[in-house]
């Protein structure tokens, strides 16, 4: 069974734009303005509010994980009861009208801790006795199958496979032009 992908975070409205990342690590954009057309084609009152720069750049993230209007509500009729509540749009249905920009590559824990601890020569219960978990922990967390404190997986990398950890967070742009300045690459060039 496919897990349905959520809205994490509305990045930027921009006119009738919305772009969105996505728990798929998916970052997409909708463009509502042939939506706003379509809907006005058919004579769908509620959406026409939208049509408002302000009005549409009041949306929010719900608390269900879709875009939602708190200002324009709708009502409708569930079980014999008449209901009204902020607009919301389906968040399957936004996915699938949505373009795909980039996908941003979820990091590989898993793989790069297995790659470590054979190459240092060790099993998975070696790595467990030596950072104080169990083998099955080291097991689930080289499938991905479990998430990881950084405290933990410094104590993993440091305690149980004898390495030192560093973490890095760079500007993408920065770290490719910084590639391609480096000697390597201009003898490559050259």
């Amino acid at each position: 069974m496919t897990t349905l992908p959520k809205i994490v975070r509305i990045i930027k409205i921009q006119s009738f734009k919305v772009t969105l990342l996505w728990s798929n690590f998916e970052i997409r954009l909708l463009d509502f303005g042939p939506l706003l057309d379509q809907w006005e084609t058919e004579g769908d009152t509620i959406f026409a509010a939208l049509r408002d720069k302000k009005t549409f750049k009041s949306v929010v993230l719900s608390e269900n994980h879709t875009l939602c209007w708190p200002g324009i509500f709708k009502s409708f009729t569930y079980k014999g009861k008449t209901r009204t509540e902020p607009l919301e749009l389906d968040a399957q249905e936004i996915y699938r009208l949505s373009q795909l920009i980039r996908k941003v590559a979820p990091l590989q824990l898993g793989a790069m801790l297995r790659q470590a601890r054979k190459k240092a020569g060790l099993t998975q219960a070696d790595v467990a006795l030596n950072s104080g978990t169990t083998s099955k922990y080291i097991s689930r967390i080289e499938h991905d199958k479990s998430d990881i404190q950084l405290g933990t997986l410094q104590k993993i990398i440091e305690l149980g496979i004898g390495k030192k950890m560093y973490i890095s967070i760079e500007d993408e742009v920065k770290a490719v032009m910084a590639q391609e300045e480096s000697p390597e690459i201009k003898r490559v060039k050259k």
